[in-house]
């Protein structure tokens, strides 16, 4: 028998039937159909805490007329999802045409028949397919009707137009798919193709590389695209050239003395890349080696100076890198004595995600490495943010386990753990400061997770080099993720068998598409199937099985301004609540309530007598009352006058004074008092119990800037020591006013702070901190800060470096002469 209850949720009220024989699962789909909150972002309060999935909703004995309590949120930002029409016809699969079946999200790729020795064409096809841009630019692709680049011209085919038709045909079925008009315009523009094969059985296996090298010529030549990337009017580029080529600057300069004493030059040339080849000898075993190799070569020709044949080293690296990448072991070679392609068979590893820094110029790399480094340092802290997700929920389960054991336990058993616990307590120092472990909800670690994310992923779009960031189709950090291999079993070029693996995309769900399940396509003829990402770990050769030939590489994913103001504009607004606590984790949410009230509470004295006392022993006395001085409060005004005078006699102070190069003022000179009060360091930590007596001293000459200023007694982490976060905020703002000196428009923002802490910093005391402009490092765009922490006596208590830069795309305020 159901019981009527009342469930409130964000001031409305809800009744539902509540069935004693369900569980809190069901119970929380009931509510998900009236609030459209998913019910693993519920929180039901009941008795004894909150409803579980697994509770018996009998155990709660619910009354006719009760009321729950329903804390949550829609996932998406929306509160209205009482249960709605679906925007499209649900349309079930016996009910779909072959076509509509092909295109479903998930659907398995059609495969390509074999012709006849035709493998090496459809695995290329197989991996061209899987580039998105490709396809998309071949729908627009308007047909010549003939190859104008043939020699021969007139009447010739146009193989973009037969690749646009049969990757059309490809998506609207699920079976193997013969490519014929595409084999024919293929041996019809490039004959060597069609060649027949020895034995005059039908025509001979042909190389996957060759077909690719050719493929790709006719797309640069006829598949031409607008281009907007520089910011001007739109122009017509090669889509190939856009994507898929890169340039790499080269060096051939003689290895013999004699001839750099004759006077001859190193030759410098630039030229276009459509792939990176990977060398391959007995030293070669891994794929950075085999790369590395190629774009250091020796080479014998004629010497000018020396009027001889002489040894040259050609030295070659990259100065702008594609979003395609594409590597081609040399596996093959002409081997005279069977008068065919001979197979290298030796094993070369190769990564899944590759970093091509090291095949940079010096310029690119400087644009790549601290693009690339944060890439890293996000990852890493996503994976210490899961870990730690994971032990908390292993923690909280064992603590959960344990109450049940103790509710379980006889009388005379919860007796002896309790004496034992006791005993335990005792041998174990105590820790009153110790704040009590706050369990999260799924829901509020991801917040907390997409909070931190965002911000990491802003600092990362500030690090990103303004050239790049307007070319979107090259690599901006220099991390390469592996996408497609052709692979090849056998022990020549012109026999064995070719396939085909092609990465899975995540699933398309409300037009986003999901994350991958790192699973990949087996493409091998018009047989097609699902094999786990370890698949691709056998394919490094060491014998006649499938050994990777040919590598497509996309540069990994990287935030435009565009995914950020989305990313705020849906706003992770319990994120960065969630964010919030997590930066200021010294009590829960609940306890800071209590904390605060408790502070706030009016102290009862007696009424005081005629005041004889002095006003310094008033000013313990309310310290001792209250816990803390009210900013601007006459008694926190006479202690800061009194830092004031103490503060005019340092060394420091007058020895600056005293220098002529340095110009002195107090920090927020330009900031309206209610500006001031909105601030951090201006606001919650002004006062005696603050920063107190800030002076900045700046050297233009020298572009140093140095601060002295006060560390009250409300700065602590732990007991007298100084917080490292209002350390780091105490460097960050002073080593962002000398970076502002040197920006354009005074202003900008802190893209990257890194600190040392060399020892404890006590509170209490004057401190100096010294910054320096780095010249070297620095840019137009980009201001390096290094700077030290230290007192009178010259003791180094932090060091740190960070970098500044002004985003062109953000509108900032100028900051006046007295930040």
């Amino acid at each position: 028998m159901t019981v009527l209850v009342v469930v409130k949720h964000q001031g409305k009220r809800y009744e539902v039937e509540l069935d004693p024989s369900s569980n809190g699962e069901t119970f929380k789909f009931q509510l998900y159909s009236l609030t459209g909150v998913e019910p693993e972002r519920q929180k039901i309060l009941v008795k004894g805490g909150q409803l579980k999935d697994d509770t018996l909703l009998s155990s709660l004995n619910a009354k006719a007329g009760q009321t729950f309590m329903m804390m949550g949120t829609p996932a998406n930002g929306e509160s209205n999802l009482a249960l709605r029409k679906p925007k499209e016809a649900i349309k079930f699969l016996e009910d779909m045409t072959e076509a509509e079946v092909a295109k479903a999200d998930g659907a398995t790729p059609a495969g390509l028949s074999n012709l006849g020795n035709t493998c090496y064409l459809n695995s290329t096809l197989q991996t061209l397919r899987l580039i998105p841009e490709l396809q998309e630019e071949l729908q627009k692709y308007k047909s010549t009707g003939q190859n104008s680049s043939s020699p021969f011209n007139s009447g010739w085919p146009d193989l973009t137009a037969s690749l646009r038709d049969l990757y059309k045909l490809m998506s609207q079925t699920q079976r193997g798919f013969p490519p014929i008009r595409f084999l024919d315009s293929l041996r019809t523009v490039f004959p060597q193709f069609a060649q027949q094969s020895r034995d005059g059985n039908g025509y001979a296996q042909q190389d996957a590389e060759e077909a690719w090298s050719q493929i790709i010529s006719q797309l640069r030549q006829h598949l031409m695209i607008k281009d907007a990337s520089d910011g001007k009017d739109s122009k017509a580029v090669s889509f190939v050239d856009k994507y898929m080529s890169g340039t790499i600057n080269s060096v051939l300069e003689c290895d013999e003395q004699a001839a750099k004493e004759g006077g001859e030059m190193a030759v410098e040339s630039s030229d276009v890349f459509f792939k990176l080849n990977c060398h391959i000898d007995k030293e070669i075993n891994h794929l950075h080696d085999g790369i590395m190799a190629s774009l250091e070569e020796k080479i014998e020709k004629h010497s000018p100076t020396l009027d001889r044949d002489a040894i040259y080293t050609k030295k070659t690296r990259i100065s702008r890198l594609p979003k395609y990448l594409t590597v081609h072991f040399v596996r093959f070679f002409w081997k005279r004595e069977s008068q065919k392609k001979a197979k290298i068979m030796r094993k070369v590893t190769f990564p899944q995600e590759i970093d091509v820094v090291d095949f940079c110029t010096d310029e690119l790399k400087k644009q790549l490495i601290p693009v690339r480094d944060k890439v890293r340092e996000i990852r890493k802290d996503e994976q210490d943010m899961e870990r730690a997700r994971k032990r908390q929920k292993i923690a909280h389960k064992r603590e959960q386990e344990e109450k049940e054991e103790d509710r379980a336990s006889e009388p005379l058993q919860k007796k002896k753990m309790a004496e034992s616990a006791t005993d335990k307590s005792r041998d174990k120092p105590e820790d009153k400061d110790a704040a009590p472990e706050v369990f999260k909800s799924d829901a509020e670690y991801e917040a907390e997770k997409a909070a931190t994310l965002l911000q990491a992923k802003q600092e990362l779009f500030s690090l990103i080099n303004e050239d790049l960031a307007k070319d979107e189709s090259t690599n901006k950090c220099g991390l390469y993720e592996l996408r497609g291999v052709i692979t090849h079993q056998g022990a020549s070029a012109d026999s064995g068998h070719y396939t085909a693996y092609v990465k899975k995309q995540g699933k398309v769900v409300d037009g986003k598409r999901r994350e991958e399940d790192g699973n990949w396509w087996w493409f091998n003829d018009e047989k097609v199937s699902e094999v786990p990402a370890e698949n691709i770990e056998t394919l490094s050769g060491g014998g006649e099985s499938h050994s990777a030939l040919i590598l497509l590489y996309k540069a990994i994913d990287l935030p435009t301004a565009d995914i950020l103001n989305e990313l705020i504009h849906h706003g992770l607004q319990s994120g960065v609540q969630a964010y919030s606590r997590r930066l200021n984790p010294i009590l829960p949410l609940r306890q800071i309530s209590k904390y605060q009230s408790r502070r706030l509470t009016t102290v009862t004295v007696p009424p005081p007598g005629p005041n004889k006392s002095p006003r310094r022993l008033r000013i313990l006395l309310s310290i001792l009352l209250f816990g803390y001085l009210e900013p601007a409060s006459p008694e926190d005004i006479e202690i800061t006058t009194s830092l004031n005078s103490r503060f005019d006699q340092l060394e420091i102070v007058k020895r600056l004074r005293e220098d002529p190069d340095y110009t002195e003022w107090e920090p927020y000179g330009n900031f309206t008092e209610e500006e001031k009060k909105a601030r951090l360091t201006s606001g919650c930590l002004r006062g005696s119990r603050g920063l107190s007596c800030q002076h900045v001293f700046y050297n233009s000459k020298e572009n140093i800037l140095k601060s002295v200023l006060y560390l009250g007694n409300g700065l602590d982490g732990w007991p007298t020591v100084v917080h490292g976060g209002t350390i780091a905020t105490i460097l960050d703002e002073n080593m962002g006013r000398l970076a502002i000196e040197n920006l354009p428009e005074r202003t900008g923002v802190t893209a990257n702070l890194n600190i040392s802490y060399k020892a404890r910093l006590g509170r209490d005391q004057y401190i100096i901190i010294e910054a320096k402009y780095d010249r070297l490092l620095s840019s137009e765009r980009k201001a390096v800060v290094e700077a030290v922490i230290k007192d009178h006596k010259g003791k180094v208590y932090s060091e740190a470096k960070a970098l500044f830069v002004y985003p062109k795309t953000l509108k900032l305020r100028t900051l006046g002469e007295k930040f």
